[in-house]
């Protein structure tokens, strides 16, 4: 069942845009750091565009058409670990998450690449983003300029929520972003929100109780956590085969929940982060 979509934001917050451009990078946390640029030049196409060592880690920065990947070689790899959102201004935004309740600090930027142009970023407080890992980073307009990859950009991120509205309270009134739909399917014993930043959804997905209802709040319902990602390509089937043949572990092509789209699941070589491909309907 489609819920009607109740707006979070007061009316001076609705008249003001959020400094939130759309997904600048998205971090990924592994044991071995060789071993993961292999499966991630597979998966994505293009060979990193930089490795090196940045903010004290050996990581590798991999370009999509919508979206950069960093893997960063940690000890205790975490899988999918923090996003950072470009933004018009960090002046603005800070000045936003102080308005809003959320603390931050100021660091140097994660990636060597734009750090001439924006050489700083600003991390959120875990302990008032429900316990995920948030940045922002300065852009002029938009992400810039990407290469083209096997995967046409990421098309949504799900972050899996104990509590769905407090998360749509972080994403909408806290951050901004533009919530688009809110639904419950009791087939799937689940609740979906989505949240457009740029050209890709943020997707919120609550597991529901047996009888369909919201979880009970409790300590563990203001905890979320990042769940996984899905890939936009040109060609399912060819990048079945293309996958195949790299020798990952692939589900056969299936029927996408939005019409007209056709899916596959990658359950292997992605660094412990449930991954989903997708080719969207012709438009």
């Amino acid at each position: 069942m489609q819920k009607p979509i109740i707006s979070l934001l007061t009316v001076a917050e609705r008249l003001m845009t959020s400094p939130i451009l759309a997904l600048e990078h998205i971090r990924i946390t592994v044991t071995d750091l060789d071993t993961e640029i292999g499966h991630y030049t597979a998966l994505l196409g293009p060979a990193p565009s930089w490795r090196g060592s940045s903010n004290g880690h050996e990581r590798a920065i991999f370009n999509t058409d919508n979206v950069a990947v960093h893997l960063v070689a940690s000890e205790q790899a975490q899988g999918l670990e923090a996003i950072c959102f470009a933004v018009d201004s960090l002046e603005r935004m800070h000045r936003r998450l102080k308005r809003v309740g959320i603390d931050s600090h100021e660091t140097p930027a994660e990636d060597p690449g734009v750090a001439a142009a924006s050489p700083k970023m600003h991390v959120a407080s875990s302990a008032d983003t429900r316990g995920i890992q948030i940045s922002f980073t300065e852009r002029d307009s938009g992400i810039g300029t990407r290469e083209p990859s096997a995967a046409n950009g990421l098309d949504h991120i799900v972050i899996a929520s104990r509590r769905a509205e407090g998360t749509a309270f972080l994403l909408g009134s806290q951050l901004g972003l533009d919530m688009r739909m809110d639904m419950s399917r009791a087939e799937w014993k689940a609740r979906l929100m989505f949240f457009r930043c740029g050209d890709l959804i943020v997707e919120v997905f609550e597991q529901l109780d047996q009888d369909g209802t919201d979880a009970k709040d409790d300590a563990s319902s203001q905890q979320d956590s990042f769940y996984g990602l899905t890939w936009r390509v040109a060609d399912a089937d060819a990048s079945h085969a293309r996958l195949t043949q790299a020798g990952f572990d692939v589900s056969e092509v299936r029927k996408g929940r939005k019409p007209g789209s056709q899916v596959l699941t990658v359950r292997n070589n992605t660094a412990g982060v449930a991954t989903l491909l997708i080719e969207l309907p012709a438009t």
